[in-house]
C-alpha cells in the first residue's frame, strides 16, 4: 500500500517537473511560500500543522471503491484526473480545532493538486496557511517538513504526519497517524479531537507522543498549563476510556513503536539516561533514613530487594521504562 502512495506522488510531481536526481536533490520550480506571522483569529494560539495525503485524504489516479471527490489538473497542456477518497471525520476535525488552534495544512505534494483538495475538505477557510512541497526541506533526498521555519515557538507547536522522515528535525513535536487509504470505518482524527483539546492547555506540547500515550493508557496524570500551574488530567471510568483506548490500541503496535520513542541521536539518549540515573539515586538518597551515610549506601554492594522496587518505582515515574526508552531506535541526524 505505500508503494501506490509513493507512486501516486512521484507521477504528481514528475508532471511538474519535480525530478529526483542522482544526487539526491529535487529541482524546484517555484520558490517557497514566505510564512506569515499568526492571524488575528489565531494570535496568542498552538499551531497545530496537519498532513494532507494519507493523513486527511488518500488519492489516486486510478478509480477507487469510493471517490468523494475527483481533481482535475492541467500540466503541460494535458489534464489529468485525480481520485480523492476522504479520511472519515476530516471536516469535523479541521471545524473542531480551528477552535482552538492556528491550522497549518503542509503538504509535500504539489498546490496545484493540494489546493483543490484542502478547498473542498475546508470549505469554510478554517485554515490559516497552506505550506506545499516547496516549503520542504531536503535533507539527503527526503523531504523533512521542518517546523523551526514556521517562527512559531517549537513548545506550541504539533505536528500529524503518516510519515516519519516528515518530523525527522522535531520528533517531540510529532503525532505520527496511521496511514490512511480507503477504510471508512477509520476514526483516527476523531478519537484525537479530545486529546489536542486537553494538549491545546498546555505549557509546553512536548513529548506529545509521551503525554498521548499517558492520555491514552492513565486515567490520572499531571501537566503544567499555560499560567505555569500544575494541573491534573483524571477521568472517571466511563466509556470514555474506551475511546482513549482505541487511540494506542495493541492492533496498531507498528504505529506505536515508531511513535512512542524518542528520536534522538546516540550522543543525547547517552545523556539522558544518565540524567534520568542521577535523578533516580537523589529520590533514594531522599528516601534512605537519615541515619543512614550516603557513603554506606554507595558502598553496598547488594542492594536489598526492598530496594529495588523502589528503584522499579522510581524508574516508572521518571518514564526509564516508558515507550520512548523501548523497542527499536531510530536515530535521526541532528539539524542544526
Amino acid at each position: 500500500m505505500r508503494q501506490q502512495t509513493s507512486s501516486f506522488i512521484q507521477l504528481l510531481c514528475k508532471c511538474l517537473k519535480f525530478r529526483k536526481t542522482k544526487t539526491q536533490s529535487y529541482e524546484q520550480i517555484k520558490n517557497p511560500i514566505e510564512i506569515p506571522q499568526q492571524t488575528e483569529r489565531s494570535k496568542g494560539r498552538k499551531t497545530l500543522v496537519i498532513d494532507l495525503d494519507e493523513t486527511l485524504v488518500h488519492s489516486s489516479f486510478e478509480p477507487m471503491k469510493i471517490n468523494d471527490l475527483i481533481v482535475e489538473v492541467t500540466m503541460k497542456d494535458q489534464k489529468y484526473k485525480i481520485y480523492v477518497n476522504i479520511r472519515p471525520g476530516a471536516q469535523e476535525f479541521i471545524k473542531e480545532t480551528s477552535k482552538l488552534f492556528e491550522l497549518i495544512i503542509f503538504t509535500a505534494s504539489i498546490s496545484e493538486y493540494a489546493n483543490s483538495v484542502i478547498d473542498f475538505i475546508d470549505p469554510h477557510g478554517l485554515v490559516d496557511l497552506r505550506l506545499f512541497r516547496e516549503n520542504c526541506t531536503v535533507y539527503n533526498g527526503v523531504l523533512v517538513k521542518d517546523l523551526s521555519l514556521l517562527k512559531r515557538n517549537l513548545d506550541s507547536v504539533i505536528l500529524i504526519d503518516n510519515s516519519v522522515n516528515s518530523f525527522m528535525f522535531q520528533p517531540m513535536n510529532a503525532i505520527h497517524i496511521l496511514n490512511y487509504f480507503e477504510d471508512k470505518t477509520d476514526q483516527e482524527l476523531i478519537l484525537l479531537i479530545p486529546f489536542l483539546k486537553l494538549i491545546s492547555q498546555f505549557q509546553d506540547v512536548r513529548p506529545v507522543h509521551e503525554w498521548l500515550f499517558k492520555y491514552a493508557h492513565f486515567d490520572k496524570f499531571e501537566y503544567v498549563d499555560i499560567m505555569g500551574s500544575k494541573q491534573q488530567f483524571y477521568d472517571l471510568p466511563t466509556s470514555s476510556d474506551t475511546q482513549r483506548d482505541k487511540l494506542l490500541s495493541p492492533a496498531e503496535t507498528p504505529k506505536l513503536e515508531e511513535h512512542k520513542i524518542l528520536i534522538k541521536s546516540g550522543n543525547q539518549i547517552q545523556k539522558e539516561e544518565k540524567n534520568k540515573e542521577d535523578e533516580i539515586n537523589d529520590e533514594l538518597e531522599d528516601k534512605k533514613n537519615d541515619s543512614i551515610s550516603v557513603e554506606k549506601f554507595t558502598e553496598t554492594p547488594n542492594r536489598s530487594e526492598n530496594n529495588n522496587e523502589k528503584i522499579s518505582v522510581l524508574r516508572e515515574n521518571l518514564n526509564i521504562n516508558s515507550p520512548n526508552s523501548v523497542g527499536k531506535q531510530m536515530l535521526f541526524p541532528q539539524h542544526q
